[in-house]
Parts: C-alpha cells; sequence; structure tokens
C-alpha cells in the first residue's frame, strides 16, 4: 500500500457521495422555480386578460403541485 492510495479512496469516495447527493443539491432551486414560474405565468395571463387573480390563484396551485411531484419523485429516487 502506498502513501498516495489513501488519497484515491477518499477522491472516489468524495465523487460518490456527490453523485448520491446530486438530485438533493437542486431540489431547492428547482423547487421555488417551479412556483415562482407558476406564479409569474399566472400573473401574466391576468394581466393579459384582466382577470385578476384567477390565474394566479391557478397558477400558483400548479406550481406547488410540480413541485410536489418532483419532490416525491425525487425522494423516491425515480428520474424526475
Amino acid at each position: 500500500m502506498t502513501p498516495e492510495q489513501p488519497r484515491d479512496d477518499n477522491a472516489k469516495g468524495w465523487a460518490r457521495a456527490l453523485r448520491d447527493a446530486g438530485p438533493y443539491l437542486s431540489l431547492g432551486v428547482t423547487l421555488a422555480a417551479s412556483i415562482g414560474l407558476g406564479l409569474l405565468l399566472g400573473y401574466w395571463i391576468d394581466g393579459k386578460l384582466g382577470t385578476r387573480p384567477i390565474f394566479f390563484l391557478i397558477g400558483a396551485v400548479l406550481g406547488l403541485l410540480t413541485a410536489g411531484v418532483y419532490f416525491f419523485r425525487t425522494l423516491m429516487g425515480r428520474k424526475p
């Protein structure tokens, strides 16, 4: 066993840990983006049609549902 081998094992372990944690590292940004996009889209549609706040609320609900599905699928280990 050379002095270099433990360093290689540590590097492989670190790479494996990052690969395993990858889906969870971006989870917060993805959840915030899906909710924010739903809100912005609803707000924009309301502005075009003059129907405030109906589409804003619909966009909020759709954004929350999308975020929930993504969150659930990520935790269950499926690709979103």
